[in-house]
């Protein structure tokens, strides 16, 4: 199974740069994001995969929050849905996904509009995995503030953990990650710095209520925590984004392998 080499990966104690990894060809990717522009925080390292021709899938739950209070003063719940819908579309065909592998999931949020850890919610992220059967799976560190974040990972830890394949999951560093180890980066440069700037900016919503709030945008808070994850990695590069490691594969018996 193509997924086995990060086992190896594993268990080597070297940070790793994605580009010098020796990866098998046509992976399957899926990429779970619990908000929109979940998918853009991490946008030139799923780039790096795109165009070196594996299959991405993207499923995006869909959320009405992130608006500060003005925003969110002038938008009903559905219409603020559609506000980050539209937005996240824009971003995908802007970053050339098909339009086929990008999936909204209509989940049950929590009344400050957050995923809910609910059996419901499991069985959503349940079918779209096994839709996919993926060999790499990237979503948020669970080991961060946003409640959100949390609650993904531990969803999808119980579907990976009984899935009847091999799967990597790859957590991602965010601004509100409390603490991670990094097993793997993806180093970039101020072309492909630009490039995500663009992307993330097509998440108005989100770049109007940084600068609101923040006093600077979606696009500089993501690419600030990039330069802060380059300057602890072995890159001259000035961009990094990072990843920690997590491998599920069930055991298979003797028994299993002769039935």
């Amino acid at each position: 199974m193509k997924a086995k080499i990060f086992k190896v990966l594993a268990d080597q104690e070297t940070v790793r740069d994605l580009r010098q990894v020796a990866l098998p060809e046509s992976l399957v990717v899926l990429v779970l994001a619990p908000h929109p522009d979940d998918f853009d925080a991490i946008g030139v390292t799923l780039k790096f995969f795109h165009e070196a021709g594996h299959t991405l899938h993207v499923a995006v739950c869909v959320t009405g929050s992130g608006f500060d209070d003005e925003q969110a003063a002038s938008l009903g719940v559905i219409e603020r849905k559609n506000v980050r819908i539209e937005e996240q579309k824009r971003s995908a065909a802007f970053f050339g996904l098909e339009k086929e592998h990008l999936e909204f999931l209509y989940v049950n949020n929590e009344r400050d509009g957050q995923l809910a850890p609910d059996a419901q919610n499991r069985e959503t992220l349940r079918r779209v995995f096994y839709a996919a059967r993926p060999d790499m799976v990237f979503l948020p560190h669970e080991n961060d503030t946003n409640r959100a974040h949390r609650t993904m990972y531990q969803l999808v830890e119980s579907i990976a953990t009984e899935a009847g394949w091999p799967v990597a999951l790859f957590l991602h560093k965010d601004p509100k990650t409390l603490h991670m180890r990094t097993d793997f980066f993806l180093a970039f440069d101020e072309t492909e710095a630009a490039w995500k700037g663009q992307l993330l900016r097509l998440h108005a919503s989100q770049q109007m209520r940084n600068i609101k709030t923040r006093g600077y945008g979606l696009d500089e808070r993501i690419l600030q925590l990039n330069r802060a994850i380059a300057q602890k990695l072995p890159t001259q590069l000035p961009y990094a984004a990072a990843f920690e490691l997590r491998y599920f594969a069930q055991e298979v018996s003797s028994s299993d392998c002769l039935a």
